[in-house]
Formats: structure tokens, C-alpha cells, sequence
């Protein structure tokens, strides 16, 4: 079968290539998929550069996040059915044709969701949803600002917060995106590149500034966050795509009583309960299939054009998100 393959980790363009292996076999309890989408998401790359939480041991094959059909099922599986679309929770190595999962690590979904919307289930809509639920506890009629909010989690944290009634200011650093932003459910956008976006959220909020803040950038964009933070205010942290030092003020911390807060989805998803897992995307599915909650896709390429597909995932003009199929 094919796979995308690293023996090393560094530059993604440098180290991955495409490569044959054999079909893995079922252990009990395990299920082979036969995956056909996945899309890159940067915590793939970072992965990939050797500057995640966790690292796979090498060589390796990457990717965390896709979606595929049930092809043959292990001893003992009975919860699952061949034909059946599934994700993987989890870190997976989903960029290869077929993956053998535990039967336990598999998510079913419906096959009337598009193949898009499942691979991208799991780590964007679900870290939007338990950011603004779990992570900030979000108060109906409050602003939450944001970076990087014309990323695929921008999207669905804009389209949540006009679902659930909460005011979304949106940090971006191109103007071309503004306007689909808007049209989205965004209630205010800025553009960091000429724009003073300490002064703009002080302006929209009356100066009290806001009492929630995401923050998927760090470095210098992060800090600015967490300066719009008001008394009180909690910045969550989940990612670092700047590479980049989060520097703070102190002087927000002792006279404005703001909290800064790491939060990380691979840890969720190991310490959830079955219970938390299947509230979420119960709650979470109707929302996709009804188209509720979508973010933009850039393109598709498949596995054998990994090059093509790193090279627009990295760059910072895309709209949307990078899908391998195949």
C-alpha cells in the first residue's frame, strides 16, 4: 500500500516522501480502514519538525486527523460493521491508504457525511467547541477575541459564537479574508498588519477590554491577546504556529488578575471519559451535516503529490484547509 513516509524529523518538504508497505494485519480487537481522506493540519507539521508534544518513533508515518470506510474487522470486534465510515481519535498515522486501529479508537459516522467534513471532525470543530465550553466557560452576550481566525478552528469558533449568542472579535493578518469572515458570522474583524488591535478591542468594548481571549499563534500576536484582556480575563492557549516566544505583561497579571492557560486536544481526548466523547460529537455531528458548522477547504491532492500539498499548507496566502486523498 501507499504511504507518506519520514525517517528523519525536520523541514516537512525535506523529509517526507512516498513510499510502499505492506498491508498491516489485524490484531484481536482491531479494525482495518481503508482511509480515503485526511487533511494537514499543523500539528501534523509540527509533529513532523519533531516539536510536538509527542513523537512518533521512526520512521514514521504522520497524520492525526481523516476519515475512512471499515474494510475487515479483527477477532472480536462486534461494535463496528465493514462498509462503515470512521475516524481515528487520536494520533493515528492516517497518511496511508489502510490503517489497523483498536476498534475502541475508532469513531463511526454517519456515511451521509461528506468525506471532507469527517476527516476534519475530530481536531477543529471539537477544539472550537471545548475552547469556548470547557477551557473558557463563555457567558451568553460576552466577546471573545481571537487570532489566526481564518484558520479552519477560526471558522467554527465565528460560527459557534453567532450560534450561541457570544460577540466574536477575529484578529487576521491579510484583508482579503475579512470579507468571507463577515459573511461567516463574524461580529468584528481586525487586521494585525496595519492595525493597532490593543486600541481597535479597547474601542469596540467600551475599554473594559474582553474577558475571553484564543490564541492559536503565540509570539507576537498571542501577547497582544492578552493585553485586550479586561480584569479578569482568561487567555487559552492552544497553539504556537508563529514559533515563536508568548512574552506577557506582568502588570496584567498582578493588577488586572488575568489568566493564562495551556490547553491541548490529544490530552482531552485521553483523559475523556466514553461518556464526554459521546456527548461531544453527538452534539457536534448534526451541527457539520447540516452545514451549521464548515470550514473552507483550499484543495485536494493526493498522496503520490505530498510535495505539492506541504508546499500550500504551509504557505500563508491558502484559504482553507490541505486534504490528501487516495
Amino acid at each position: 500500500m501507499r504511504a507518506i513516509e519520514f525517517t528523519a524529523f525536520g523541514e516537512p518538504a525535506a523529509v517526507l516522501h512516498l513510499t510502499e508497505r505492506p498491508q498491516p494485519t489485524l490484531k484481536p480487537g482491531q479494525v482495518l480502514v481503508r482511509m480515503h481522506t485526511r487533511p494537514i493540519n499543523p500539528s501534523d507539521l509540527f509533529q513532523i519538525r519533531g516539536q510536538y508534544g509527542i513523537l512518533p518513533r521512526l520512521p514514521a508515518v504522520p497524520g492525526m486527523e481523516g476519515a475512512g470506510i471499515v474494510e475487515a474487522l479483527g477477532e472480536g470486534v462486534t461494535q463496528l460493521q465493514v462498509g462503515q465510515q470512521v475516524v481515528p481519535l487520536g494520533p493515528a498515522g492516517t497518511w496511508q491508504e489502510y490503517l489497523a486501529a483498536d476498534a475502541q479508537a475508532l469513531l463511526p459516522v454517519p456515511n451521509s457525511l461528506s468525506g471532507r467534513d469527517a476527516a476534519m471532525l475530530v481536531a477543529n470543530p471539537t477544539t472550537a467547541w471545548l475552547l469556548l465550553h470547557d477551557v473558557l466557560h463563555v457567558q451568553p452576550g460576552a466577546w471573545v477575541v481571537q487570532n489566526a481566525a481564518n484558520s479552519a478552528v477560526g471558522y467554527f469558533v465565528v460560527q459557534l459564537c453567532k450560534r450561541l449568542g457570544y460577540r466574536s472579535i477575529n484578529v487576521v493578518r491579510r484583508h482579503d479574508v475579512i470579507d468571507e469572515l463577515r459573511a461567516a458570522g463574524a461580529d468584528e474583524v481586525i487586521c494585525e498588519a496595519d492595525e493597532d488591535v490593543v486600541e481597535r478591542v479597547r474601542a469596540i468594548t467600551s475599554g473594559k477590554g474582553v474577558r475571553y481571549a484564543i490564541d492559536s499563534v503565540a509570539g507576537a500576536s498571542g501577547s497582544r491577546l492578552a493585553q485586550t484582556l479586561g480584569s479578569g480575563g482568561v487567555l487559552a492557549v492552544f497553539g504556537a504556529i508563529s514559533r515563536e516566544p508568548l512574552t506577557l505583561d506582568a502588570g496584567a497579571l498582578l493588577f488586572r488578575g488575568v489568566t493564562i492557560r495551556g490547553w491541548w486536544l490529544v490530552h482531552w481526548l485521553r483523559t475523556a471519559t466514553p461518556a464526554d466523547r459521546e456527548t461531544l460529537f453527538t452534539t457536534l455531528m448534526p451541527l457539520i451535516a447540516d452545514g451549521t458548522l464548515r470550514a473552507p477547504v483550499a484543495a485536494e491532492f493526493d498522496l503520490a503529490h505530498i510535495a505539492d500539498a506541504v508546499a500550500m499548507a504551509e504557505s500563508t496566502t491558502r484559504h482553507g484547509k490541505v486534504l490528501l486523498t487516495g
